[in-house]
């Protein structure tokens, strides 16, 4: 597959593959590995690193922004509360390594007709030791999932499956989940962009070596005798990868959390 960048468009080439369950592999357009082949797809990437394109304009049906991660250091924009709720859960999972939204353009084959798919979140996730891609597209529900759209995703999901990455497309409900994680995503999120002087994330680190396995209310307690500013540096770290929770139950006092150290990765998703 090819890859190009947005506006100058640099291009990552899928080449097709020449044998039975052969990995695709991107190559990038122009380049020696790009000439001569027959491709699968082209994949459209921002020379910049952002993503391939910003949500602006007043032509949206849904309401639209854009959201600064702590734990990647980029402003993802979103469009609508499905996408949106999709990048409060990728901020509070641990096993989250690396998300952007808009990451790509595929241009592929759908049928006879060349089309194109934008893929609204792209994440680097690591699961039982094992690093996974997982290529998303986000819809209200499944009634925005027509009969076109559906061979846009069926031919994009082969694609994306060829290259060893994992296709998936969610919607709102499944997102957002039961009455506990969203008050997880309201109260833990609100928190992101809280400080953490020094010395409370020192006295962080320590733990992390010595006793990593413990009560919330015992790690706020380490962060600062204060319940407020403790809860606020504690969500905040949870936030940056650093605090693994369950999701989707009540987080309170009581609650067990584990300490992570800083992520060892190499991200799988920066082209």
């Amino acid at each position: 597959m090819r890859i190009k960048p947005k506006l100058a468009a640099q291009a990552l080439h899928l080449p097709a593959a020449q044998r039975p369950g052969e990995r695709l592999r991107l190559v990038r357009g122009g380049s020696a590995n790009a000439e001569g082949a027959r491709f699968a797809a082209e994949m459209f990437v921002a020379d910049d690193g952002g993503p391939v394109r910003t949500i602006v304009g007043d032509m949206h049906r849904h309401w639209t922004g854009e959201e600064q991660s702590q734990k990647t250091g980029l402003s993802n924009p979103y469009e609508g509360p499905t996408e949106h709720a999709l990048i409060v859960e990728s901020e509070l999972r641990a096993d989250v390594l690396d998300y952007r939204t808009q990451a790509f353009r595929l241009r592929l084959l759908v049928g006879t007709t060349v089309r194109e798919w934008i893929c609204d979140h792209l994440r680097h996730i690591r699961v039982n030791g094992h690093d996974v891609v997982e290529a998303i597209e986000c819809k209200p529900d499944v009634s925005y999932l027509d009969a076109d759209e559906r061979a846009v995703q069926a031919a994009a999901g082969k694609v994306i499956r060829g290259m060893g990455w994992r296709h998936r497309v969610l919607y709102h409900a499944g997102i957002v989940g039961g009455g506990e994680r969203q008050i997880n995503f309201g109260t833990v999120y609100a928190h992101q962009t809280a400080e953490i002087p020094d010395e409370p994330l020192e006295r962080f680190e320590r733990l992390c070596i010595e006793r990593p396995s413990l009560t919330y209310r015992e790690l706020r307690l380490a962060l600062h005798p204060n319940r407020i500013k403790g809860s606020a540096m504690a969500n905040a770290l949870i936030c940056r990868g650093r605090v693994s929770f369950e999701l989707d139950r009540y987080l309170f006092d009581l609650s067990p959390v584990r300490l992570l150290p800083a992520p060892n990765f190499t991200s799988l998703i920066r082209f």
